[in-house]
């Protein structure tokens, strides 16, 4: 083995060593070992087994600063057996490595196996974010079951065009039974305050252009609403650990899940109050 690492070789020598290496770290770094990744992975195996004309899964979004809520909100879940977790953002209060940590090991604690998907929310760090749990934008399909989510990164102060132009391409294959999900809410007749209005026209008027689109999810109000946007059932659900609002002139003061039920391609959504 000493003879061949000492060996010359024309062409070779310790540059071409230290690319070599440099290939390697970079390689693991593109590809690593994300929640989104894992999930990914889980969801495959779920949706084999899964009924394709009737399944269900949860939503849920701010769970910050209170473990007991949130522990409670994903057993809660987890009772309704669901395909997947769909998490809307701020799952911390800076998003640190240590807040990161210690919410992967409340997912690994309570609802070990069931693949957990989330959106980047303003509270969260983008760098750690993008390292541990996800991409900025994404999307979960299970071709099978005619089923996309796509989530989009509106956390800092709007809908930029990049998301935008992502959404449409998304838009452009998404089968039957396609939700979208982002952290903040756009900004409405009903919903002001807490709001974005940069790039919200041009969401809606995409939304209500694409007739696959069945539901709409928003997080970062810690509370719950229901309302429609381009034509398409929205909601908000912020109630699963964070610091309940103190009023508001919409929505219930209430933590809580929402479980989404699809039977033939048809969503129906039932709020689910934490007890």
């Amino acid at each position: 083995m000493s003879s061949t690492a000492n060996s010359t070789t024309p062409g070779r020598g310790p540059l071409t060593g230290l690319l070599f290496l440099l290939c390697l770290f970079l390689t693991s770094v593109s590809y690593a070992d994300t929640l989104f990744q894992r999930s990914t992975a889980q969801l495959e195996q779920r949706a084999r087994h899964a009924q394709a004309d009737e399944y269900c899964f949860v939503v849920m979004g701010d769970s910050r600063s209170n473990d007991a809520i949130f522990t409670k909100a994903l057993r809660t879940a987890a009772g309704f057996k669901p395909l997947f977790i769909l998490h809307g953002g701020d799952y911390s209060t800076e998003g640190g490595e240590e807040e990161t940590a210690n919410f992967l090991s409340l997912l690994e604690k309570n609802v070990p196996g069931i693949p957990v998907f989330v959106v980047l929310g303003n509270h969260e760090n983008p760098k750690v974010f993008t390292k541990e749990i996800a991409p900025p934008h994404f999307d979960v399909s299970v071709v099978r079951f005619g089923l996309k989510v796509i989530a989009l990164d509106n956390s800092r102060d709007g809908l930029h065009p990049v998301e935008l132009d992502y959404l449409k391409k998304e838009l452009v294959s998404a089968p039957g039974t396609t939700f979208v999900a982002m952290h903040v809410p756009p900004e409405t007749k009903r919903w002001r305050g807490h709001t974005f209005s940069k790039g919200a026209a041009e969401l809606e008027r995409m939304v209500a252009a694409a007739p696959t689109v069945r539901g709409l999810f928003f997080a970062h109000s810690h509370l719950y609403d229901a309302s429609v946007f381009g034509g398409v059932p929205a909601f908000i659900s912020g109630g699963a650990g964070a610091p309940l609002v103190w009023v508001s002139r919409y929505g219930e003061r209430v933590n809580h899940i929402i479980v989404v039920r699809v039977k033939k391609g048809q969503a129906s959504y039932q709020m689910v109050q934490l007890k």
